[in-house]
């Protein structure tokens, strides 16, 4: 499961269109047509952590693979929030969907924060 957290790997999967099951629950996802790394610099928002971004037919996708201990907070879910707001600044023309991808426990409120604007937030395993 680690191998989520990987970007060649994580690219991978999202060229291939291959669904991602994780916590019990299976995403499929659309084909894409392109698919970069970015920094949220690349797009006016602040942050140098790498995040992957998938443009769909329908949707932007934007996955941040984020390996550490400590608990996703929900600080974190907030600057990830502004990031694809940022992000969504620079691609107006399609939804963003964010997904972030994480070693870390997850906190609750973090993850009903990020859900409640239809993003997602799933640990994987280590």
């Amino acid at each position: 499961m680690k191998r989520f957290l990987d970007s060649r790997e994580l690219i991978r999967r999202l060229k291939e269109g291959s669904p991602i099951e994780i916590e019990g629950d299976v995403v499929r996802l659309p084909r894409f047509s392109e698919i970069k790394e970015m920094v949220p610099a690349d797009f006016g928002a602040k942050g140098n952590n790498e995040l992957i971004v998938a443009k769909a037919r329908t949707a932007t996708w934007c996955l941040w693979p984020l390996e550490r201990k400590a608990k996703f907070s929900v600080k974190e879910a907030e600057k990830f929030k502004l990031v694809l707001e940022a992000l969504f600044e620079e691609i107006p023309a399609k939804p963003i969907k964010g997904w972030v991808l994480t070693t870390a426990p997850v906190d609750e409120e973090a993850r009903k924060l990020l859900a409640e604007s239809e993003h997602r937030v799933n640990r994987v395993p280590s």
